[in-house]
């Protein structure tokens, strides 16, 4: 992740070593004697844009936040939530109502107390029409989210209330299975009213207006830099072990594997052209992200409402090379929508369970498009489809790569257009593509994190997909509390969108599975990294000694 800015990602992510696909602790081969030093160098390419949660949208954005703020609820090391500010939560026997017990010695970085008022405060906030945030969407399990967020009823009206100031009472519309899963996100971490309103339109624009009450606070923030402290009023402070976060802001990846290899910095993500040379070493970790690549076609252009010419597309592209030759770090081709690291049920993850829907075939490709040009009545393709595509490798490459893979098969001559990422953005939003490169990050551990920005009357739903099957699917996935028939359901509607059989409307054309490759000091320990959400949590990181060279 506007989610824009996370959607249109086109854009960034990472990882750690247990590769199980939550964690892990890299490397071997060091001490396991905690240095004096307990300070961690790491590199981020691009820097943070605000500290306020309610507004923030960029993944970079998130990775701060996550480590100065604290939800109700908090992405563990095992991927799963786990408590945060609350010490229990009970659900109603019809599971619509959620009761949030809060530490009673959660504090803000100034003393002041963590109280259920801040939640209520923050995620009315979000939903506030005047906030004009991104994620008010994932409130809308809530009763009367929906409609206060589009000006219908009252805030009161909202199922958001502090019963006291460590109780939370949450009314949901009716059963939502991922909900728990949902307050590990950013926009659900609290505010404190009184420090947004004393700070006003400069709330979350400086360390010195803005308050923490995460295991870290900023100390200082620069376009060069963002300095992090151990935030000692944290309520599980006795549990973090570092001291001093140094977050260097590389204006690219080489500069940040330029900084690793001098040893001004403990860890950077290896971009394409380094993944080779540090692959066979120690220091080299790559791990999943609950993300993937994928071109949107414009379904309002006559020419890709044309269903054969879109599964033709699917078909043509060989994915295998875009994955293991281009963008490598153990990304791997896809044939759908829902990455592996998306859980499914029965304890395996949902691409494993749902299966295949596309798969390279050139022959069939080249038939179903002169098929779909005839029923276009048209005798070759057009000359001026344009597809958008970031403008930074690899994906500049992924475009280049795509642009040819196309002439060669369809002979469908496509121009590209690889502008700034703001630019890209505002195209896209805006409707102003043929085609459009995009990259989609989930927020949390539910297939419904990528389905729902298909739906016809979705906001994300950039490239106007309508289609009555898969919005009824959805609707009835919704609809249940019982986990395997939901699965069934997303299932099927996966099939509907990703297919390009009979049943299958091939809405998109999913590209890659994305995997994020780095180094790492074998002295930097437990710097647990997400498939999904924030990428990284530094709560438990720490530093041992060096091994004498």
């Amino acid at each position: 992740m506007l989610k824009t800015g996370k959607v249109l990602l086109a854009i960034a992510a990472s990882f750690s070593l247990v590769l199980s696909g939550c964690g892990f602790q890299a490397n071997s081969g060091s001490s396991t004697k905690l240095s004096d030093k307990q300070v961690l160098r790491i590199a981020e390419e691009g820097g943070i844009t605000t500290l306020d949660t309610v507004k923030a949208n960029d993944a970079i954005t998130f990775n701060v936040l996550n480590n100065v703020n604290e939800g109700l609820m908090r992405l563990g090391r095992e991927k799963q939530p786990e408590y945060g500010i609350a010490y229990e939560y009970e659900i109603s026997p019809d599971k619509t109502k959620y009761t949030f017990k809060l530490r009673e010695d959660a504090k803000w970085s100034d003393g002041e107390p963590v109280t259920a008022h801040d939640f209520e405060y923050a995620w009315k906030r979000v939903l506030n029409p005047q906030s004009d945030s991104g994620y008010a969407y994932v409130f809308f399990p809530i009763k009367n989210a929906k409609q206060y967020n589009q000006g219908q009823v009252d805030a009161s009206a909202v199922g958001i209330k502090a019963v006291d100031d460590h109780t939370l009472e949450v009314q949901l519309e009716k059963p939502t299975l991922n909900f728990i899963q949902r307050t590990t996100m950013i926009a659900f971490m609290p505010q404190r009213k009184d420090v947004v309103e004393k700070f006003g339109d400069k709330y979350g624009t400086s360390a010195e207006e803005t308050i923490y009450n995460g295991p870290f606070k900023v100390v200082s923030w620069t376009p060069q830099k963002v300095l992090l402290e151990k935030n000692e009023n944290y309520w599980d402070k006795n549990g973090v072990k570092l001291e001093t976060v140094e977050i260097n802001v590389v204006k690219d990846l080489a500069t940040g594997i330029n900084l690793y290899n001098s040893g001004q910095i403990d860890t950077a993500t290896l971009n394409q052209a380094f993944v080779d040379a540090f692959k066979n070493t120690e220091e080299y970790v790559e791990a999943e992200r609950a993300r993937n690549y994928y071109i949107l076609f414009n379904h309002d252009d006559p020419f890709f409402k044309n269903e054969k010419i879109r599964k033709a597309i699917n078909l043509a592209i060989d994915r295998g090379t875009i994955a293991n030759d281009i963008m490598k770090g153990g990304s791997k081709p896809a044939d759908a929508l829902i990455p592996s690291s998306i859980s499914g049920v029965g304890g395996k993850n949902f691409r494993e369970l749902s299966g295949s829907y596309v798969k390279t075939d050139v022959a069939r490709a080249q038939a179903l498009f002169q098929e779909g040009l005839r029923e276009l009545g048209m005798s070759e393709p057009p000359k001026d489809i344009v597809m958008v595509s970031y403008d930074a490798t690899p994906l500049r490459d992924v475009a280049i790569n795509i642009k040819e893979q196309l002439r060669k098969k369809l002979n469908l001559e496509i121009k590209l257009d690889s502008p700034t990422w703001k630019t890209h953005v505002n195209k896209v939003k805006n409707g102003n593509f043929d085609m459009a490169m995009l990259g989609w990050v989930a927020d949390y551990n539910d297939p419904f994190n990528f389905f729902e920005i298909w739906e016809s009357d979705n906001e994300m739903n950039f490239s106007h997909y309508k289609n009555p099957k898969f919005d009824q699917l959805m609707d009835q996935a919704r609809q249940t509390s019982d986990p395997k028939a939901q699965f069934e359901l997303l299932k099927q509607a996966e099939a509907v969108l990703s297919g390009v059989d009979d049943q299958g409307s091939a809405g998109f054309v999913p590209l890659i599975y994305y995997s994020k490759a780095f180094v790492q000091k074998s002295y930097v320990k437990d710097l647990y990294r997400h498939p999904f959400g924030p990428e990284y949590s530094l709560k438990w990181a720490y530093i041992v000694e060096k091994k004498e060279e």
